[in-house]
């Protein structure tokens, strides 16, 4: 979408811009852009929505300080600041009234821009139907979102709340049994260190991670009929740098899918007393989407690895990775370098 020039017919376009900033529909979110009158976003920042008010001010500054960091859009005074404001589909007042409940972190935009010499344009409040101007006051029940553009449609675009769901732990009896072999796993993995030392671990694990994936990439077993034993095993030996770093390895073309399958099987596989756990697989999973050319998926993959354990290493590399338009391709050679010289080659 940056590679087009599209002259945004007032809100609605604006409306209609949204989902190609981030290649899906962004819910429980604030956004903050800068766009061009040709329509060209010159720079965005996204959070969740804070269900606390208290937050909101705070949540303000940063963006707008991040958003002022980060752009020079705002030398130019043509160019455009816009505020999106999307609530959480699951909101029991999710539509008019959630509006209202909302309208005072535009308020808390405004005053942040203000406070920074800047200008907020327009504030968008945007339901999967519906969308209001947080900046004017006015009727509350909304204007429909209308049909988009031919070069604006969204339609196959998915929604953030539908992808997260499918990144969600399991639940209920199948991870009460799960939380139970991790527990097992954990203290036979602590003996394993009293006797053998962490450099044994990490060996025995980088094999282990090597022949699973290489067993998927045949078809000899699938991600989803991994034993609880197994996947506990990887789970505790993925929080080990050297072990999380293999994963990243397997990324040739041969490999990608079934890589992809393992790491959103294991996330799938931690309970909520492990919830750090997912952190890890569902970064991997982050970039084994990002190769494959998901990138919804592997956003929003980064978001709830950083939900699950915020500030990991691997997390925000990768935010760095994607942030600075580095092709996959590149980074693929520097992966082969290093999987070269721990005498684990590309094979099949």
């Amino acid at each position: 979408m940056n590679d087009k020039l599209l002259l945004l017919n007032g809100t609605e376009g604006l409306v209609h811009l949204l989902p190609f900033l981030f290649d899906y529909h962004p819910e429980n979110s604030v956004v903050l852009a800068g766009i061009t009158p040709t329509g060209t976003p010159l720079g965005f920042v996204r959070t969740d929505l804070p269900a606390d008010p208290a937050h909101w001010p705070s949540l303000a500054e940063e963006l707008v300080g991040h958003q002022q960091d980060d752009s020079t859009s705002f030398l130019f005074p043509t160019h455009r600041l816009v505020a999106y404001v999307c609530p959480d589909p699951a909101d029991p007042d999710y539509g008019p009234q959630s509006r209202l409940t909302h309208q005072p972190i535009a308020d808390h935009l405004r005053g942040a821009c203000h406070r920074r010499g800047l200008v907020l344009s327009e504030a968008v409040y945007v339901t999967r139907s519906h969308y209001w101007s947080m900046l004017t006051t006015g009727p509350n029940d909304g204007h429909p979102i209308p049909e988009p553009p031919a070069a604006l449609d969204s339609t196959g675009l998915p929604r953030s709340s539908d992808v997260l769901k499918s990144l969600a732990p399991a639940t209920g009896a199948q991870a009460a049994v799960m939380a139970a072999t991790l527990d097992t796993a954990v203290r036979a993995l602590h003996a394993e260190i009293l006797s053998s030392g962490h450099q044994s671990v990490v060996d025995d694990a980088i094999d282990l991670v090597t022949h699973t994936i290489a067993e998927l990439a045949t078809g000899a077993r699938q991600a989803k009929d991994i034993p609880d034993d197994l996947a506990a095993r990887l789970l505790l030996t993925l929080q080990y740098d050297d072990v999380c770093n293999t994963g990243l390895m397997h990324c040739e073309d041969h490999e990608l899918e079934a890589a992809n399958e393992l790491w959103l099987a294991l996330a799938h596989r931690c309970p909520a007393a492990y919830t750090d756990h997912a952190a890890v697989p569902l970064a991997l999973h982050a970039f084994t989407a990002w190769a494959l050319g998901r990138d919804a998926t592997s956003r929003l993959a980064l978001q709830a690895a950083e939900v699950c354990l915020p500030g990991q290493d691997l997390t925000y590399f990768l935010l760095s990775v994607f942030n600075s338009e580095s092709s996959f391709n590149h980074l693929r050679e520097h992966l082969r370098e290093h999987r070269a010289t721990r005498g684990n080659p590309v094979t099949g």
